[in-house]
């Protein structure tokens, strides 16, 4: 049996300012220290393996900015060496206990009073300091995504639809009508994903005001809490003054979208201003950075490996004569393409962080003490030969299957989870909005191979992603061209459906 033992070890500076004793006895008091530091790191090694190390006694410096350049090389060489088996890696919050891919339905189905994975995500955010500690006060935020946003998909997909018609027609370049334009497609993608989403978010009262579209997008601290109050609290104010006094409420409240929604449905405790705008923030700071760097991603691995290109497109129209808002749930190339771009370029190499909320005892004898920080190596996994053949290819219909007679179930769809594809977590706890993410991110490829041409710059192949400690960036200032298509262009939805 595995045991973690908490509060591992941490250095203790001294110097001649904090220590009076005489040099010999300063220099023996040191090396105590050391020897007892030591002596415990090799007593919790020979209980735990570390990843990415090559001697037993560890800056924790060292070993941070080590993971902090190289988190890829530090899980895989752990996921490798210790296969099957748990172990940690250093971190500057903490030690990081991995869990193999063994405990993946354990830990998935351990209850939040047990394992509390917001409590993680809100460590990781650091949220004391970024106002998003917020998540820990309120489960609003979570509810509205699985009582409203999820169940009417449908209804919304046309308005989604109407507002990335607009969105296009407004930022891409008129010039790319003409032949090849260069453009950064990181800051176009971003605006364009805060549009189309704002209108499932704010509805069309605010989803193409530029104040809230700059909150979306551009979220540092506290300060954009408060300008969210300043631009959402007139309407969030009228809204609830009218259900309280029972007066008949107008159109754009019965507008479908998160904001009307959580109105809703948020408990007395939730209903004022603050909460309620805090928490439209939230919704939005988490669904469009992610969607942002899915649809990024996409498209340079679909200018990377074009070959694809044709039977998207050719999938696409095959649905045209009758498209409806099933027809995104039979994508099953395009769903396959998305897996493979995210199991190659995932927004985080970790997954199913959990903080230990009480000592637990997994089914295979380890013991995970209160307070741990515990995950699995969820890009090692997805990277792992055994599981997947040749994971260093880029196979973009690794994951395509006919399913058979009913052409609604895909349980390979882009939003399904496996014990194996876990780039939205696992299990009940897994990412409520990825069926909204999905839908969106769809949507936004369909428009764009359909309506556009893109390539690399002259002489230049795919731009870099790059992983800071465990989280996947792109760089805002990679360029590349694009082009209207005019041969065989299909618009799988009309304009105005709405």
């Amino acid at each position: 049996m595995l045991v973690f033992q908490e509060g591992l070890w941490q250095f203790l500076p001294v110097s001649r300012k904090d220590f009076t004793v005489p040099e010999a006895g300063r220099l023996l008091l040191v090396a105590l220290i050391l020897g007892q530091l030591t002596v415990s790191l090799r007593r919790t090694l020979r209980q735990i393996s570390f990843s990415g190390y090559g001697l037993s006694f560890h800056s924790r410096y060292v070993a941070n900015v080590n993971f902090m350049t190289n988190a890829v090389g530090v899980i895989g060489k752990g996921y490798n060496k210790y296969r099957g088996e748990v172990f940690q890696f250093l971190r500057s919050d903490g030690d990081i206990i991995v869990l193999p891919p063994s405990t993946v339905q354990e830990l998935s189905s351990i209850p939040p009073e047990i394992a509390d994975g917001t409590k993680a995500l809100e460590h990781d955010l650091m949220g004391p300091y970024t106002g998003l500690d917020f998540i820990l006060q309120s489960r609003l935020h979570h509810r509205i995504v699985q009582r409203k946003l999820t169940p009417n998909l449908g209804k919304l997909t046309p308005h989604l639809e109407d507002e990335l018609d607009r969105a296009v027609a407004d930022l891409f370049p008129e010039e790319a009508d003409d032949g090849w334009t260069t453009v950064q497609l990181y800051p176009l993608l971003l605006a364009l994903t805060a549009r189309t989403s704002a209108r499932a978010f704010v509805g069309t009262s605010f989803c193409r005001d530029q104040r809230w579209l700059d909150v979306a997008v551009n979220f540092v601290e506290d300060c954009y809490f408060r300008k969210a109050r300043q631009v959402l609290g007139p309407f969030i104010q009228e809204r609830l003054d009218a259900s309280s006094e029972g007066r008949e409420l107008k159109e754009k409240f019965l507008e479908p979208c998160a904001l009307n929604w959580l109105i809703e449905i948020a408990e007395r405790s939730e209903r004022n201003v603050p909460r309620l705008a805090h928490t439209e923030t939230v919704l939005s700071l988490a669904g469009i950075h992610t969607m942002l760097l899915r649809q990024l991603s996409v498209i340079y691995d679909l200018t990377a490996h074009p070959k694809h290109m044709d039977g998207l497109r050719a999938e696409i129209a095959s649905l045209v004569p009758d498209w409806n808002k099933a027809s995104y749930t039979r994508l099953r190339k395009l769903d396959s393409f998305m897996r493979e771009s995210q199991r190659m370029a995932p927004p985080t190499i970790l997954g199913l962080k959990r903080i230990m909320q009480q000592p637990y005892t997994l089914e295979d004898g380890t013991h995970l003490p209160k307070g741990a920080y515990v995950c699995v190596a969820a890009h090692a996994i997805e990277n792992d030969p055994k599981l997947f053949p040749e994971p260093e290819k880029f196979d973009g219909l690794r994951s395509f299957r006919d399913e058979g007679p009913d052409p609604d179930v895909n349980i390979h769809a882009f939003a399904a989870t496996e014990t194996t594809v876990l780039g939205f977590g696992y299990g009940k706890t897994a990412c409520p909005g990825r069926f909204f993410a999905s839908l969106v991110i769809k949507m936004s490829i369909v428009k764009l191979i359909s309506e556009y041409e893109f390539k690399f710059m002259p002489g230049q192949g795919r731009p870099k992603s790059w992983v800071v400690h465990e989280f996947l960036f792109a760089s805002p200032w990679d360029k590349i061209q694009v082009r209207r298509r005019r041969a065989n262009e299909t618009r799988p939805w009309a304009a105005d459906r709405t």
